[in-house]
């Protein structure tokens, strides 16, 4: 398996230069024969740019269906659906992955932000993507997805995900307990091939925002010791932090190869 990121960023998107990249989470799991999309940050938008040049009757005749998967909707993370050509065309098989939170139709609650006065359109009407609800472990094109619960504001998911021989655990949006992890987290997360972590704050700053569902990459670490993860990747960079600022929690982490730094465009063979 492959993961590529095309967003990295958390809670706003910018246009300043930046080795990391200014867009919001946005990554596909590519196993050859099919994908899925992990979050519809405005990354999602770099992603469609990339379809388009490469296939020509795009975005139809796609060799695979985009299956999105989505933790919660919160802006940052599904902002890019409103530029991903394939929700916008009939007939493109296009599903989102993501669990029910109120009594209104799960389309409605996706959606429901893409609406006039906020947008032109009403998207819920107009979008033609299947909306799925999820709760217990599904397969979806040669992949088995266990949605779990994050610690995170309003009933977001994290993701382990495996193809039968590799597996991945996102956990993009989780605040790490000040007291020992839930024994289901560390499950998830043990001896997984990749961990997508949270790592929103540097340490200086997380004490003006603990509770607000986002990590360090110093409890990433703490969990990566923990549950014996082969690999870590680090991500959802509060849109604040230089590249400086990142470049410098580099000189913190274990010096071996365990431990990534996501930027766009960086692939990862899993």
């Amino acid at each position: 398996m492959k993961v590529k990121i095309y967003g990295c960023r958390g809670s706003a998107v910018f246009s300043r230069d930046s080795y990391y990249g200014g867009n919001t989470s946005c990554m596909v799991l590519d196993n050859g024969s099919s994908m899925i999309i992990l979050d519809a940050g405005s990354g999602l938008i770099k992603l469609d740019a990339e379809l388009r040049k490469k296939f020509p009757d795009y975005p139809f005749n796609l060799p695979f269906k985009p299956n999105i998967l989505i933790g919660h909707l919160h802006l940052d993370h599904i902002l890019g659906l409103t530029g991903f050509a394939p929700i916008w065309a009939e007939g493109t098989g296009t599903r989102i992955f993501t669990c029910t939170r109120d009594d209104r139709p799960l389309n409605e609650q996706v959606f429901g932000i893409f609406t006039p006065p906020y947008w032109p359109v009403h998207m819920a009407s107009t979008a033609y993507a299947e909306c799925v609800n999820i709760s217990n472990t599904f397969k979806v094109d040669g992949f088995t997805v266990t949605p779990f619960s994050a610690n995170h504001p309003d009933n977001t998911l994290s993701f382990h995900i495996t193809d039968g021989h590799k597996s991945i655990v996102y956990l993009l949006d989780h605040e790490m307990s000040q007291q020992d992890e839930p024994k289901m987290l560390l499950e998830h997360c043990s001896n997984a091939d990749l961990v997508v972590f949270d790592s929103a704050y540097l340490m200086k700053d997380y004490h003006k925002k603990c509770g607000w569902g986002h990590s360090t990459v110093q409890d990433g670490i703490k969990l990566a010791e923990k549950s014996h993860c082969k690999r870590m990747v680090f991500a959802h960079y509060g849109q604040e932090y230089s590249d400086c600022d990142l470049d410098e929690l580099k000189e913190i982490v274990p010096n071996d190869d365990r431990f990534i730094f996501a930027y766009e465009g960086l692939e990862i063979e899993v």
